[in-house]
């Protein structure tokens, strides 16, 4: 897609100078191109990654009786999305999310894992959006519905890919927190969290860990146990450790 994916940037790019808001298009560039990818997680995953537990897809996790399964009907639409978007490899996907400064979606965890480049570039994808919206922008539950071509991108190109997607939202007012908002924002409920969706093939460990934040307070015990012995165990693995928490 990337032929498609470059149409999609100049296009951004010449909306952008006809507008009137080329510096702050740069700026939103800039910072895309700086982008982590995040996770977030329960502090028992935290745990199990740090006792060397591989972090896996949700459907993998299920197979393996690591979890739950979903409420039956979540189940079912999870199950067609991902198979629409990710046809034959829908179980080895995990989700994550494009941040611009370590943050994550707190909606989906109390810790966010930030991951190394190194890696996962050889093995991500990035959507404009998350998996779900961008299933329903293209109607993809229709049969023989296709999506639109360039709007997703390799991880080397996730830049132009935000860019393309993001520009219309730029305007001449626009502050410099606003820009990194429109990259990410974690909103009240999972419904509010505007996000670009990386994609990554196969599973974590924790060697994939640059950094890992606890960014809500724990009000369970089980959950603070869970967090304070894989913060000693990480430490001494020489990942960095921070809880946002205290003011």
């Amino acid at each position: 897609m990337r032929a498609d994916l470059i149409v999609n940037y100049n296009t951004a790019a010449a909306d952008a100078a006809a507008r009137g808001v080329v510096a702050q298009l740069s700026e939103l560039e800039t910072s895309l191109q700086k982008t982590v990818a995040t996770l977030n997680v329960n502090p028992k995953i935290l745990r199990n990654m740090a006792l060397s537990q591989n972090y896996m897809s949700y459907y993998k996790a299920r197979d393996s009786g690591l979890r739950k399964i979903a409420e039956r009907q979540y189940h079912a639409h999870r199950g067609a999305v991902d198979e629409k978007v990710h046809p034959g490899y829908r179980a080895d996907i995990l989700n994550a999310a494009l941040s611009p400064d370590g943050r994550g979606l707190i909606n989906y965890g109390a810790v966010t894992l930030e991951l190394q480049d190194i890696a996962i570039r050889d093995r991500a994808s990035v959507m404009r959006e998350n998996a779900f919206n961008f299933y329903e922008r293209y109607n993809l539950g229709r049969k023989d519905a296709q999506e639109a071509p360039g709007w997703r991108s390799t991880w080397s190109d996730r830049a132009r890919l935000g860019v393309a997607h993001l520009e219309p939202a730029i305007t001449t007012a626009i502050a410099r927190n606003d820009i990194a908002k429109l990259i990410l924002f974690s909103g009240p409920n999972r419904d509010d969290d505007r996000y670009m969706e990386v994609q990554i093939f196969g599973e974590l460990s924790w060697q994939s860990l640059s950094k890992v934040s606890l960014e809500k307070p724990l009000t369970d015990s089980n959950e603070r146990d869970d967090w304070d012995f894989a913060c000693h165990k990480l430490r001494n693995l020489s990942i960095r450790v921070a809880d946002l928490t205290y003011p």
